[in-house]
């Protein structure tokens, strides 16, 4: 349960980073000339939070339905990902760009906390019934 739980956790702060360092770029593309942040929307920055939720997501949801048998996160987590993959696939250059990332990041985030909270719940359905 341990590891699950620490990879959903792991999973969903990966992904709310992702969500939040792409609607900060914009903001950030504004003040690149008193904050010397040009990196931030570097292509490569979003292919590095790309993998990171691919590997959480791969990691954790499996190990998740093994315990609640429900494909709903996981489901969840392909959604965004595909989201994340078609805007730096397609979108790259445009601003909707970063939006489009930013919410396949909160929609990753997202199936890590009903991952996580399915796996509670059917522990705790299940503890009840061994009393």
């Amino acid at each position: 349960m341990a590891a699950g739980t620490t990879l959903d956790k792991a999973g969903a702060t990966a992904s709310l980073l992702c969500a939040i360092h792409c609607v900060a770029v914009p903001v950030a593309i504004a003040l690149i000339p008193a904050l010397g942040v040009a990196w931030l929307d570097n292509p490569w920055v979003d292919r590095g939070f790309l993998l990171a939720a691919l590997l959480f997501a791969l990691l954790a949801h499996p190990k998740g339905y093994g315990k609640h048998g429900r494909c709903f996160p996981a489901l969840l987590a392909g959604a965004g990902l595909a989201g994340i993959v078609l805007a730096i696939s397609l979108g790259e250059g445009y601003p909707v760009h970063h939006y489009i990332v930013a919410l396949g990041g909160l929609l990753v985030a997202s199936s890590h906390f009903f991952n996580r909270h399915l796996c509670h719940k059917c522990c705790e359905d299940h503890c009840e019934r061994d009393r």
